[in-house]
C-alpha cells in the first residue's frame, strides 16, 4: 500500500481506498459539510455511513482482546446508560451517534492509514475557502469554522510531502484568526505532539517564532487574551445546583440525553447560549455518576491505548481539552478528523516497533 503525500500536481497513487471510492467519498464529505449549517443529524449520518462502510470489513475481522476489548466495553457501558436513561429516542440516538464518531475515526486511521487523507483533506480544502467568512461580534471580528480548520491541521500532522507545511500552516493561521481561545490552545497541544524537541533547530528557530507570535496576538488578536467566560460560568453553576439538589436516582443515572438543551430552551436568557459548552459536565448531568465514570475511564483508556505515539496522545488530549469549554461532541467532522489523525499516528508507531 503506497502512502499519499498530497503533493501539488502529483498523480494519485494506488491506495487501499480505490479511486472509485475516493471521488464519491469526497462528494459525500462535501455534502455532509454543506449540511452542517442546516443542523440536525443528516450531516453526521452521512459521515458515519460512509466511513462505517469503509471499515466494516475491519469490524467483522476484528478480534478484540486486552486494551481494545476494555475500550469497547467502556463505550458499550456508556451507550447502555444512555439507552436506559429517561429521554426520548431521538435524543438518545443523537447523543450515541455523537459518541461513536471519534472511535469511528480511530478505527479508520488504524485500518486505512493515510488513505483516509485522500477523502477528508481534499473535501476540507474545497469546502473551507468557500464557507469561511469573517464575522463581526461584540468582541471584534473573527473567522468562522475554527474546529474544522483544527481538524484539518490535525490531519496534516500525519501527512507527508511538501504540501503538508502549506496546508497545515494555512489551517493554523485560520484557527488563530478565529480568535477562539480553546481552539488555539488545542492547536498548540497538537503542535507539541509534532515538534521534535531533541533538535537544536527547534529551539533556535522555535523560540523567536513563539515570541513573534505572542506579539502579533497581543496587537492584532486581542480576543485571545480575554479571560471572561462568555456567560458559561453562570449556567454551569445553575446546572451544578440542579444536579446537587436532584434525587439519588438522578445523580447516579442522570437527567437523560437532551435534558441540557431542554432546560436551556425554557430559559429566555439562554436562548442565544444554545448548549452547555462543557461536554464533560454535560455527560455528568445527562448520564449521572455511572455514565461519567464510564466517560472518564474511557478517556483514560484511549490515552493508554495511544501510549508510545506522542502525536496521538496530544491529539486526543487536545480534544478532551476543547470539551471543557465547548460543545465538541456535536462537531462530528472535527471529531472524525482527530480520530483519524490519532489512529494514523498509532498505526505508524506500531509499524515502527515491528
Amino acid at each position: 500500500m503506497t502512502e499519499p503525500d498530497l503533493k501539488s500536481g502529483g498523480a494519485v497513487p494506488a491506495t487501499g481506498i480505490s479511486i472509485s471510492v475516493i471521488l464519491p467519498g469526497i462528494v459525500a464529505m462535501l455534502v455532509s459539510l454543506w449540511l452542517i449549517g442546516f443542523g440536525g443529524m443528516v450531516a453526521k449520518l452521512i459521515l458515519i455511513g460512509f466511513w462505517g462502510i469503509c471499515v466494516f470489513p475491519a469490524v467483522l475481522q476484528a478480534r478484540l482482546t486486552g486494551d481494545g476489548l476494555v475500550a469497547v466495553l467502556l463505550l458499550a457501558g456508556l451507550v447502555g446508560v444512555i439507552g436506559l436513561g429517561d429521554a426520548g429516542t431521538d435524543e438518545k440516538v443523537r447523543l450515541i451517534g455523537n459518541l461513536l464518531i471519534l472511535p469511528l475515526g480511530l478505527i479508520c486511521g488504524l485500518w486505512l492509514g493515510r488513505d483516509c487523507l485522500w477523502v477528508m483533506v481534499p473535501a476540507l480544502i474545497l469546502y473551507l475557502p468557500m464557507a469561511s467568512v469573517f464575522q463581526i461580534t461584540h468582541e471584534g471580528w473573527r473567522l468562522n469554522h475554527p474546529f474544522l480548520f483544527l481538524g484539518l491541521f490535525a490531519l496534516t500532522c500525519t501527512m507527508r510531502g511538501h504540501a503538508r507545511g502549506w496546508i497545515g500552516g494555512g489551517a493554523a493561521i485560520a484557527v488563530a484568526l478565529s480568535q477562539t481561545r480553546i481552539a488555539v490552545l488545542a492547536l498548540v497541544i497538537v503542535f507539541v505532539g509534532r515538534v521534535r524537541f531533541s533538535r537544536a533547530v527547534t529551539w533556535l528557530c522555535g523560540l523567536p517564532v513563539l515570541i513573534a507570535a505572542g506579539i502579533i496576538a497581543t496587537m492584532w488578536l486581542p480576543r485571545l487574551l480575554m479571560t471572561h467566560g462568555s456567560g458559561r460560568l453562570a449556567f454551569w453553576r445553575m446546572f451544578w445546583d440542579d444536579w446537587q439538589t436532584a434525587s439519588d436516582a438522578r445523580q447516579w443515572l442522570g437527567f437523560g440525553a437532551g435534558s441540557v438543551e431542554a432546560v436551556l430552551q425554557d430559559l429566555p436568557s439562554a436562548a442565544a447560549f444554545g448548549a452547555l459548552h462543557n461536554d464533560h459536565f454535560r455527560i455528568l448531568f445527562e448520564t449521572g455518576l455511572i455514565g461519567a465514570l464510564f466517560w472518564l475511564v474511557g478517556w483514560g483508556m484511549l490515552i493508554w491505548c495511544a501510549r508510545g505515539a506522542r502525536l496521538a496522545i496530544c491529539i486526543l488530549a487536545s480534544v478532551a481539552v476543547t470539551m471543557v469549554t465547548d460543545n465538541t461532541l456535536s462537531y462530528g467532522h472535527y471529531l472524525i478528523c482527530c480520530g483519524m489523525a490519532a489512529g494514523i499516528a498509532m498505526r505508524e508507531n506500531a509499524d515502527a516497533r515491528q
